[in-house]
């Protein structure tokens, strides 16, 4: 059946009155809850009461204010109210609730040189790693082998000690939401293989030796020979290629002056060594009494007496691999020189 225009115009020039003198409405009409957070919505104060979820009376809920839950978020609410005998709803307000994803970590920085079979990132010492907490803003605490980083609250940290790492944080709008990374970061830091100076009368050589090698003096390059003899006074460092994958040069050997490093007469041959080795010293500087040869505690492991010929040979094939210093009992002005064996 049609419906006369003119009905709908005059239906439409009259105002829809409410059925009651009063219209309750809800406070807060806007809310948007934190995990774990609540709201009290109330109302004006009626005869008696009885709220709405999504349209729905909620069992129970028939007083002057109603808690609403996080795990009751994203609905509409509303209240229905009555005074002397009259009945109004009031119009509904959304609850709505906040929802994060967990906090994750970026690593950056050097990169690792390979992973471990737990997926340990494997570093170099002297590398940097730098890890940034995503997912959190607020409240943030950096973990070391479960244990609190003192000062570290900011979503970047800094790594250069093997160990675990973790992280708990929130968001920045619910700084009391505290959520955890839920893994820890591994790292392990490869201490750098690096050789050793070894002087021998006149000459340096690296300890232990390897694919190739570069001398620097006072910072400048100066050979890639495997032993150099020494012409001038400085700072002397060795870099020697024994591919592997974290590297070092040496410390600094400084020579003060030319004449004071060739002081020590002994000389060492081979560097390193195996089985034998040939201490030696020019003829008319022949040492006289006894020698000793000791480890790096200072404990005396070989000993024996000059023979009055130039040289004399050491067998060291029963001492355990590392740096030992041959030196003259009886000998002033004879100082120690190094001897290096392998195995």
């Amino acid at each position: 059946m049609r419906t006369p225009l003119l009905g709908l115009f005059a239906f439409a020039a009259f105002p829809v009155l409410a059925q009651c003198p009063f219209t309750p409405t809800i406070t807060p009409d806007n809310a948007i809850l934190c995990p774990d957070e609540q709201v009290e919505l109330s109302t004006q104060a009626y005869d008696s009461y009885q709220w709405l979820r999504g349209g729905e009376p909620i069992s129970g809920a028939t007083s002057q204010t109603l808690t609403v839950t996080s795990m009751d978020a994203g609905y509409y609410y509303a209240v229905t109210a009555t005074l002397d005998g009259c009945t109004e709803t009031s119009e509904e307000v959304l609850v709505d609730g906040w929802a994060f994803l967990g906090p994750y970590i970026i690593s950056g920085g050097d990169p690792p040189y390979a992973f471990g079979d737990n997926g340990e990132a494997m570093q170099c010492v002297g590398d940097t790693v730098q890890f940034d907490l995503g997912g959190a803003e607020a409240n943030i605490t950096w973990y070391y082998n479960g244990d609190v980083i003192p000062g570290e609250t900011t979503t970047t940290l800094i790594v250069t000690t093997t160990g675990n790492y973790t992280a708990t944080g929130a968001p920045g709008v619910c700084p009391n939401y505290i959520m955890n990374v839920g893994v820890e970061v591994p790292v392990i830091f490869t201490p750098p293989t690096q050789p050793e100076i070894v002087q021998n009368g006149n000459t340096l050589c690296p300890f232990p030796t390897g694919n190739t090698t570069q001398w620097y003096l006072d910072g400048a390059e100066l050979s890639t020979e495997e032993c150099i003899e020494l012409e001038a006074s400085g700072s002397y460092t060795v870099f020697v290629d024994y591919g592997d994958p974290c590297q070092a040069a040496s410390a600094p050997f400084v020579i003060t002056g030319v004449q004071d490093a060739a002081a020590p007469a002994f000389s060492v041959r081979p560097v390193p060594a195996a089985d034998m080795v040939r201490i030696a010293w020019p003829s008319g500087l022949a040492p006289r009494g006894t020698w000793q040869l000791l480890d790096m505690t200072g404990r005396t492991v070989r000993t024996g007496g000059f023979s009055g010929m130039n040289a004399l040979d050491v067998d060291v094939r029963s001492l355990a691999p590392g740096k030992y210093w041959f030196s003259a009992l009886d000998a002033r002005g004879w100082k120690p020189v190094p001897v290096a064996v392998v195995r």
